[in-house]
């Protein structure tokens, strides 16, 4: 591809473990394609596992070099002769509008500016008009909010996996006045609880670390927290939660991507309660289970993988339609330049933050 006039600075994964601060040219912007000037792009702890595990997902090799960064706010700089001009819901799109993405990889590409893991931890991101779906946000909305999209999206994808029909299956699955335990005081377990509040959840108990993340939990609507640097035998911790709801929680979500913390949570549950496993997007590692606890609670077990597109979508809505009203911007805890990447990964990592992103300059 021919070079256009920018240049782009990124936070590059070169090897396992080793993050650096690289400059490429950007390719000029193909007839299909799009060119963001990133506003924001946070930090998850996919990055984190990626960056630090020799095989997060088992039979996919890892690539270097590349940019990760796959939570990317930002303002469509440049658009190509035959881009796209409606976003995925079907608003007109043109240059200077706000943006943020799903993005998708392109396959047999080797300019690590172009391929990747999201590719938003840099001062511009490419985007092939193939492989992202392309979602606009008011202008109104900060990139601190407009950032959380993605997590967001997460976490009602996670919630919607917990809703069952009416009929023989009324007394299961998440709704207004159900008990709720979040396993993970993250930013993933911290949006599952935002998103059980905002469906009328009556108790909703957060067990996690350190106590700035439970704090936080607290101000935005949990009823309990539990403190696992406090409370670290798994048997008070479940003792704990049954003191609170005495039957157990009706629905368990598992946001810590810890694998002990399965069998920990099953205990939890009520008798015919749901658990939603959300917290292991990358492997680690196995853990024996008891099947006859599954069956003597008659437990319904899920799994939540990822987002999609629809998930984005009412990700959006959620945030537009609360964002003034919910302090959503204070989420983002920590900003980090692009220089600061492996800082800003290692703050993520010891759970020092709610939300850590890189903001170029």
């Amino acid at each position: 591809m021919e070079a256009s006039n920018y240049r782009t600075k990124a936070a590059v994964l070169i090897s396992l473990g080793r993050i650096e601060t690289h400059e490429y040219g950007v390719p000029e912007v193909k007839p299909k394609d799009m060119l963001l000037q990133v506003e924001m792009s946070g930090i998850c702890g996919t990055d984190v596992h990626m960056i630090y595990s020799r095989d997060p997902f088992p039979g996919t090799e890892h690539v270097y070099p590349q940019i990760l960064g796959h939570e990317t706010v930002g303002t469509i700089l440049e658009m190509g002769k035959e881009a796209r001009r409606l976003d995925a819901t079907g608003l007109p799109l043109e240059i200077g509008d706000r943006v943020t993405l799903l993005s998708g990889h392109a396959e047999g590409v080797t300019d690590p500016v172009l391929r990747g893991w999201g590719r938003g931890w840099s001062t511009y991101r490419y985007i092939h008009g193939e492989t992202a779906r392309i979602y606009k946000l008011p202008r109104e909305i900060p990139p601190e909010v407009g950032v959380l999209v993605e997590p967001m999206a997460v976490g009602v994808k996670a919630v919607e996996r917990a809703i069952e029909p009416s009929g023989p299956n009324v007394l299961r699955g998440l709704g207004p006045g159900k008990s709720v335990v979040v396993q993970g005081s993250g930013p993933i377990g911290f949006m599952i609880a935002i998103m059980a509040r905002l469906c009328g959840a009556y108790e909703i108990v957060v067990v996690g670390a350190p106590e700035t993340r439970l704090e936080m939990c607290r101000e935005f609507g949990a009823d309990h927290t539990i403190n696992i640097d406090e409370i670290k035998a798994p048997e008070e911790r479940i003792a704990k939660v049954k003191g609170l709801i005495p039957d157990g929680a009706d629905i368990v979500f598992e946001a810590a991507g810890v694998p002990a913390a399965l069998t920990e949570g099953i205990e939890m549950v009520r008798g015919g309660g749901v658990y939603v496993e959300v917290g292991h997007f990358t492997d680690r590692g196995t853990i024996p289970v008891n099947p006859y606890i599954l069956c003597r609670k008659d437990i319904n077990l899920y799994g939540s993988w990822g987002v999609g597109p629809y998930g984005f979508i009412r990700s959006r809505r959620i945030i537009e339609k609360y964002y003034r009203s919910m302090p959503l911007h204070k989420i983002v805890t920590h900003r980090f330049a692009i220089e600061r990447a492996a800082e800003a990964v290692e703050t993520a990592r010891k759970g020092e933050c709610m939300k850590a992103a890189i903001v170029p300059e």
